[in-house]
C-alpha cells in the first residue's frame, strides 16, 4: 500500500508545521516556508531501497540540509520530475528553471533549494547513489522534456497507483519494479539507450507472440520466457527500456484490443464475455483495469462509442 498524507484534514494554522513534519521524516533535511494553510499531499510508496513519492503543493520555498549537514554515510540521490508547474532549483553558487516534463537529479546531500509554483506537482524518486551503475555528478543534471523522462514519469505513477500488484504481476515483483526505475534513470542520463540489434529483434519476437496468445489468460513473463528460449530477466530487461514491466504491458495490450472491440458495431457481447476474449479470468479485475486507463467501465465506454 502506498502511503497519503494530505494537510486537508489539518487545522489551516498547523498545516505547514504539519507539512514539514511529513517531509522531514520522509526526506530527512528538507523543510518548507510557505503560507501557514498550505494546501499540499504527498503519496509514497517504498520499494526496497528507493522511495517514490508524488507531491502536490501550492506556492512555496523548500529547502535542504539548510541549517544542518547531512551524515556523511546518507548517500543518496534524488531525481526530481516536474509533472505539473514550474521549480526554480538553486544548488551551489548555480540556478535553474525546471518546466513541466523536465528532470533534475542530484545527490541528495548537496545543499540546495527550490522555489515552488502554485499548483505544483512533482514526482520524486529517491535512491542509494549506487543504485546507478554511473555516478551522477556533484553538480547535478537537468534535463529537458523527453520521451525518456515521459516514460519514467508515467512508470512511477504507476508504482505509486494503491493497485500495485494488479498493474504489476510478476513473481519477483520488487526486483522488476527496481530494474525499470534503475534502466529509466540511465537511459535519461545518457548512459544507456533504447533496444538496438539483437534487442530490436527480440522485442519483435516477444511483441509477436504476446499478440498470438493474449486470450491466453496464464500468460505471464515466465510463459514468454519458457516459449522463446529467453530468461525471465532477459524478457523484464527488454521491457524495462520500454518503461514497463512485461505484466504491465500485457495487462494494457489487453484492455486496449477491448476498447477496440467495443467500438466495432458487430460486438453484442456480455462483459464477462469480452473479459475472457481478452485473456482476463476475472471480470471485475477486467472492468477495474478499463476504467483505470480509460476513465470509464466498458459498458459507459461503449455507450460514448455509439453515441459519439
Amino acid at each position: 500500500m502506498s502511503q497519503f498524507s494530505s494537510t486537508n484534514d489539518i487545522a489551516s494554522d498547523r498545516r505547514l508545521d504539519y507539512w514539514n513534519s511529513i517531509l522531514e521524516s520522509e526526506f530527512p533535511g528538507m523543510s518548507v516556508s510557505a503560507a501557514r494553510d498550505i494546501d499540499a499531499c504527498c503519496r509514497l510508496r517504498t520499494i526496497g531501497d528507493l522511495r517514490v513519492a508524488r507531491l502536490s503543493s501550492q506556492k512555496a520555498r523548500v529547502h535542504r540540509w539548510r541549517s544542518a549537514a547531512p551524515d556523511p554515510e546518507y548517500g543518496r540521490t534524488i531525481a526530481h520530475i516536474q509533472s505539473e508547474g514550474t521549480s526554480l532549483a538553486f544548488r551551489q553558487d548555480a540556478a535553474g528553471l525546471i518546466n513541466t516534463g523536465d528532470l533534475a537529479i542530484g545527490k541528495a546531500d548537496m545543499p540546495y533549494a527550490m522555489h515552488l509554483s502554485d499548483r505544483n506537482v512533482v514526482i520524486i524518486v529517491d535512491f542509494p547513489s549506487d543504485f546507478l551503475s554511473v555516478a551522477v555528478p556533484d553538480e547535478g543534471r537537468r534535463a529537458a522534456r523527453s520521451e525518456a523522462i515521459k516514460r519514467l514519469h508515467d512508470f512511477a505513477l504507476s508504482v505509486i497507483d494503491d493497485e500495485l500488484n494488479e498493474l504489476h504481476d510478476e513473481d519477483n515483483l520488487e526486483e522488476c519494479i527496481l530494474d525499470v526505475f534503475s534502466t529509466l534513470l540511465q537511459t535519461c542520463l545518457n548512459t544507456e539507450s533504447s533496444p538496438q540489434g539483437g534487442d530490436v529483434l527480440d522485442c519483435h519476437r516477444i511483441f509477436e507472440f504476446i499478440e498470438s496468445s493474449i486470450q491466453d489468460s496464464a500468460l505471464r513473463t515466465n510463459t514468454i520466457a519458457r516459449r522463446l528460449s529467453f530468461s525471465c530477466k532477459q524478457v523484464q530487461r527488454i521491457f524495462a527500456t520500454l518503461g514497463m514491466t512485461p505484466s504491465q504491458f500485457i495487462l494494457n495490450r489487453r484492455v486496449n484490443l477491448a476498447a477496440f472491440m467495443l467500438r466495432s458495431s458487430s460486438f453484442d457481447g456480455t462483459v464477462t464475455d469480452l473479459a475472457m476474449d481478452v485473456g482476463f479470468s476475472d471480470a471485475a479485475h477486467f472492468c477495474r483495469s478499463f476504467r483505470r486507463i480509460f476513465g470509464a467501465t466498458p459498458t459507459e465506454y461503449a455507450k460514448s462509442q455509439r453515441h459519439g
